[in-house]
């Protein structure tokens, strides 16, 4: 039976004690920035966000190019993962581009986070044999009519039960985590449904609070618990720029996995070298500013709830050992 927990990884490094990091501690290479779900929640899912939102599919040659790029850093990244803001299994290539890196030995752990939609058993066995650590499920209702609802998707919800089912039977060494919100799953009976149909056939299964994410999208909109369902930290500085690098399906480089307009680009993986892009001026200027202002400081942070709502880690009482740190 899958162990109940929250998603997020409790054993991790005193990031305090390690800023200026030589190498990202987390990598997100989008295979696909499109999703087939409209969420009720997300840019994909509002008309007007999703004019704004840069949307591509990963060439086989950018991904090609960046992991080359990762080889060069002087540590492996902790985790690569092939997602960002929309749905990986879009990209046709992807176990290709997950094979690729996991034989460059990259990463420690190679993830995806997946809506499960377009789980098939080929794909499932392509993804494992490629040797993906991690797969990530995202589910959106209990039943085909509860999906529709909240994703404006047409799914049939026994036929993902069946493709998880097959996945975890041949996931190996695998880990496979199946999470939902409480924003449809929100009664005791459901959810011990919810735990009913999945607790066998995932590693591990959680049930995140819905809390409001997106700059711009959820201005206003306020949480006493976060995701995890605990009470809110307040946090003057986000974490996130400092152990992740993002690089988007276009080959833009962006600090986190929540810049969905790629207001804060920090450099052009098409043209640059990760390694000079993380170490680079931008970053750093980053940083320092966040450090120095807190996340209110700048646009579009300023409106982010992240950091407070998702981010484990927190830096707030090293900000001047850090800023100084980062000016000498």
């Amino acid at each position: 039976m899958a162990e109940q927990g929250i998603k997020g990884e409790l054993d991790r490094l005193k990031l305090e004690d390690h800023i200026p990091l030589r190498t990202p501690l987390r990598v997100l290479l989008e295979a696909s920035s499109y999703c087939n779900f409209r969420c009720s929640f997300c840019p994909h899912g509002n008309s007007e966000a999703e004019r704004l939102m840069p949307r591509s599919i990963i060439s086989t040659a950018l991904a090609k190019k960046c992991i080359r790029d990762l080889t060069a850093f002087r540590d492996k990244v902790k985790t690569l993962a092939f997602v960002s803001f929309g749905e990986p299994l879009v990209n046709k290539a992807l176990p290709d581009i997950v094979k690729m890196a996991v034989e460059c030995e990259v990463a420690e752990k190679y993830e995806i986070t997946t809506n499960a939609s377009l789980l098939t058993e080929a794909l499932s066995e392509r993804l494992i044999s490629a040797g993906l650590s991690l797969i990530n499920i995202s589910i959106y209702g209990l039943n085909d009519s509860k999906y529709k609802e909240f994703s404006d998707a047409e799914v049939s919800f026994d036929e993902i039960v069946r493709s998880i089912a097959y996945l975890h039977s041949i996931s190996g060494n695998a880990q496979v985590v199946v999470k939902i919100s409480d924003a449809v799953c929100d009664t005791e009976t459901e959810q011990a449904e919810f735990y009913s149909i999945f607790s066998s056939v995932c590693d591990k299964i959680c049930i995140e609070h819905a809390v409001p994410l997106w700059y711009d999208l959820h201005e206003g909109e306020i949480s006493a618990l976060d995701i995890y369902g605990n009470h809110v930290a307040h946090k003057e500085v986000c974490p996130v720029p400092f152990f992740t690098m993002s690089i988007n399906a276009s080959g833009v480089v962006s600090p986190c996995c929540n810049d969905w307009k790629n207001m804060l680009t920090m450099g052009e993986a098409n043209v640059e070298s990760l390694e000079s892009i993380w170490s680079g001026t931008a970053f750093r200027d980053l940083q320092r500013r966040l450090l120095s202002g807190g996340t209110s400081s700048l646009y579009p942070c300023s409106n982010c709830k992240y950091h407070e709502m998702v981010a484990i880690d927190n830096i707030d009482p090293f900000r001047s050992e850090l800023l100084e740190r980062l000016t000498t």
